[in-house]
């Protein structure tokens, strides 16, 4: 396109003009003469093997120059064709704090609480919805949702969260919690937009509950930062979610959850214990724990101690010797101030900083590993699993007591004799650098796999993935493995008091495959705590609709079995979501390496 209009020109329309006879004849006059003119000087210009396509570029500009383009075409040619000005977009200019408190408030009165996804984004067809996808493993209630509602992928978009924990049909999700955090803004702005939200809500709610910290050194601004409102069936909390002192600004968060969410957040701490988020059999003091303490107390009461406690207890005549050297430090200053006695005892309890030595943990574990060879049968699983618990351990107590790292090298090669074996961790060369590879936790059930110590081993490894391996070394997909070992056991040790956990673990390995089989949603990147290594989706597809049904198959048995039980309320949990095809976000039975 090679007309060109001038500023003026495409602002404001010309004048006409009188057209005097003959200016179309002079015009095209003047044309042809610079035609000519301009071909001399492209022929003098340029080569002989250019010629022919100045004359072609010539032509072009003719021909232009009698037919107008269409309109579109010369609208977006004409920055080509003018000297190219700089265009300064004009500075968007942020809404006022009232005005942005009047947006909030505007969001979240769209929460009609309790409604199904259909109803409402019937009301609100221009704010898109999406179905969970990633990874929800060890997560509450609140991480839990089957479908959001965003109006952004911005950090201040708001959402309004659809959960379905109900498997009474029709199977439905409803809205259950609103959340919106705002882009950081000016310490006086966030005060103005906060007062007013508190305004708007006091008139809905009734006054807040101030939630902020009593010690003003621990509060980040002077007005109130936590402020908590309750109703029948909800609870919104208006929180300051972040400041930074140094700038004086900070993000501001509003959020609502309804009464089912609620319902289930309660529950949480259980469910996230009997699904293996939060429990651990093999940790100090655990029930397992406290009963091979009980078990070996008589002969082996240093064991018994270090099962139940991370740290030894205080040296008693070490405390009294503390409280009587500031006893008698108290007395000399009351001497040198000229009294006849101390007027108050002030004793402050000695602290406790005291490790476990590396030497006696070590000691322990060798007299441990030692008497099994001359104990009874019955009692020999209950020394290695106390063994297995010592061994685990006892790269950390050499962590705390480094006065006998040059000892370690000695003690490896001797407990590797007696079935301890230890791979050194590339993720953390410095702290625990070695890690136990759990050798005597499948000797027990390897051996003593008919007694009741060998089934808990056993379900010790199905809890690990049956990978006791260091950082993922026998691969990320622990779920083929906890399926293989686990349906074996559940036929052959049906009266097993261990029953329902392994048809739980069964029933989440087949989650964890179904899940892991579909297609992340482009919109929702790995949150920090989640896994940022992206999961090869495609790869886990082939039967992870039979997965599903299996998983299904395995929580309805339990609810089907034991109602009441830990295992039928996590069942009861996952199930509608499974049911619907929503993604749960399993991932007990996939391992991973993260820093």
């Amino acid at each position: 396109m090679s007309q060109k209009t001038s500023p003026e020109q495409s602002q404001q329309p010309a004048p006409a003009r009188e057209i005097r006879p003959g200016s179309t004849l002079l015009g095209k006059r003047l044309l042809a003469l610079l035609a000519v003119s301009s071909l001399a000087v492209l022929i003098l210009a340029v080569r002989s093997s250019s010629i022919k396509a100045a004359w072609a570029g010539f032509a072009r500009i003719i021909h232009s120059k009698n037919t107008p383009p269409p309109a579109a075409l010369a609208i977006s040619a004409k920055p080509a064709m003018q000297t190219s000005p700089v265009i300064v977009q004009p500075q968007q200019t942020p809404p006022s704090a009232e005005a942005l408190a009047q947006n909030l408030w505007t969001a979240f009165e769209k929460s009609a609480w309790g409604v199904p996804l259909q109803d409402w984004s019937s009301l609100h067809t221009d704010i898109p919805c999406e179905p969970f996808r990633g990874n929800m493993w060890g997560g509450g209630a609140d991480r839990q949702w089957s479908q959001r509602c965003s109006t952004s992928r911005q950090p201040d978009a708001v959402h309004w969260s659809f959960y379905i924990f109900d498997l009474q049909e029709p199977l439905v999700s409803h809205l259950e919690q609103f959340d919106v955090t705002t882009l950081a803004l000016p310490e006086q702005t966030l005060e103005t937009v906060g007062n007013s939200l508190q305004a708007r809500l006091a008139a809905h709610y009734g006054p807040g509950e101030d939630r902020s910290p009593k010690i003003a050194r621990a509060r980040a601004v002077p007005w109130p930062q936590h402020v908590f409102w309750q109703a029948a069936d909800l609870e919104i909390q208006l929180d300051l979610a972040e400041f930074d002192p140094q700038l004086k600004e900070g993000r501001l968060r509003l959020q609502g959850r309804h009464r089912a969410l609620l319902e289930a957040l309660a529950d949480d701490q259980r469910l996230n214990k009997v699904g293996g988020a939060s429990s651990f059999l093999h940790d100090v003091a655990s029930p397992m724990s406290a009963q091979l303490a009980d078990t070996l107390r008589p002969d082996f009461p240093d064991v018994a101690l270090m099962l139940m406690k991370y740290q030894p207890d205080p040296d008693p005549q070490k405390m009294r010797e503390a409280i009587q050297h500031q006893l008698q430090s108290q007395i000399k200053s009351a001497q040198a101030a000229g009294q006849t006695g101390i007027r108050a005892v002030i004793i402050a309890a000695p602290q406790s900083n005291t490790n476990w030595k590396a030497d006696e943990f070590h000691d322990a574990l060798v007299r441990l590993l030692t008497s099994v060879k001359t104990s009874p049968p019955d009692r020999q699983p209950i020394l290695l699993l106390a063994a297995d618990h010592l061994a685990r351990r006892l790269p950390s107590v050499m962590t705390n007591d480094k006065s006998q790292a040059g000892h370690w090298p000695e003690w490896r090669a001797q407990l590797a004799k007696l079935g301890v074996t230890y791979e050194e961790s590339a993720m953390s060369p410095d702290e625990n650098p070695w890690i136990y590879t759990g050798n005597l936790l499948r000797r027990v059930w390897t051996d003593y796999g008919e007694t009741d110590w060998g089934e808990r081993a056993f379900l010790m490894l199905l809890s690990q993935g049956w990978d006791t391996s260091v950082e993922c070394a026998a691969g990320t997909d622990q779920f083929r493995q906890v399926i293989q070992q686990g349906l074996p056991f559940m036929e052959k040790h049906a009266k097993s008091p261990y029953q329902l956990d392994v048809q739980l673990a069964v029933a989440q390995a087949y989650e964890t495959w179904w899940s892991l089989s579909l297609a992340p949603m482009p919109s929702q990147a790995p949150t920090a705590e989640e896994d940022s290594e992206p999961v090869i989706y495609r790869q886990y597809q082939e039967g992870a609709e039979a997965a599903r049904q299996q998983s299904i198959a395995r929580y309805e048995q339990l609810l089907q079995t034991t109602p009441p039980s830990d295992q039928a309320a996590y069942a009861r949990r996952e199930l509608p979501r499974l049911k619907l095809g929503f993604d749960t976000g399993q991932r007990r039975f996939y391992c991973t390496v993260t820093d």
